[in-house]
């Protein structure tokens, strides 16, 4: 009898652990745990309103895919930081949604009608709602025409406009 408990009990105590185990695993996407915002959702987004008319727009730049393909994008800062870019189509100067890409192999818009174009995209943006980032802060998209075309993020603590730091990685590599 004893010698089956001990077995009953090895067993119980193995599940515990391979299923511990198991829970305690961190996520693959990554992102560690997440600060609570301080400021709401309402906040961030009026923060990004505010911003808007005060956001200039920077020097345009090409970047080459992994097919060969260009990307052709213009960075927008605020008070000298870079806190967004908005993608357009290389072939014809046509604001890109998020997440849509242009497979072109030769530029065809010069930089200052990519110019003209985002600082028509900057005069007309909206703000769209708000979601809650990895790293607790806010992200607010800016719509053009109702579809996203870029994002800003906003610091969950603080409230602050926070720096995009691939797009300003990209503009200083690849503007030139």
């Amino acid at each position: 009898m004893k010698t089956a408990v001990r077995v009953w009990i090895g067993i119980l105590v193995m599940v515990l652990l391979c299923t511990g185990s198991a829970w305690a695993k961190k996520d693959k996407k990554g992102g560690g745990p997440q600060i609570p915002p301080v400021i709401t959702a309402d906040q961030a987004k009026s923060t990004v309103s505010t911003a808007i008319p005060k956001l200039s727009v920077g020097k345009p730049f090409t970047k080459q895919g992994k097919q060969g393909d260009i990307k052709f994008e213009v960075p927008l800062s605020l008070e000298g930081k870079i806190v967004a870019k908005v993608r357009l189509n290389p072939a014809t100067g046509e604001i890109l949604t998020k997440g849509q890409k242009g497979f072109v192999q030769k530029l065809s818009v010069t930089p200052e009608q990519a110019v003209k174009a985002v600082q028509g995209v900057v005069n007309e943006a909206q703000v769209g709602a708000a979601w809650l980032g990895k790293q607790g802060e806010w992200k607010v998209p800016l719509l053009y025409k109702g579809a996203i075309v870029a994002e800003i993020n906003v610091h969950g603590q603080d409230g602050s406009i926070l720096p995009d730091w691939k797009a300003s990685k990209d503009a200083t590599m690849f503007g030139k």
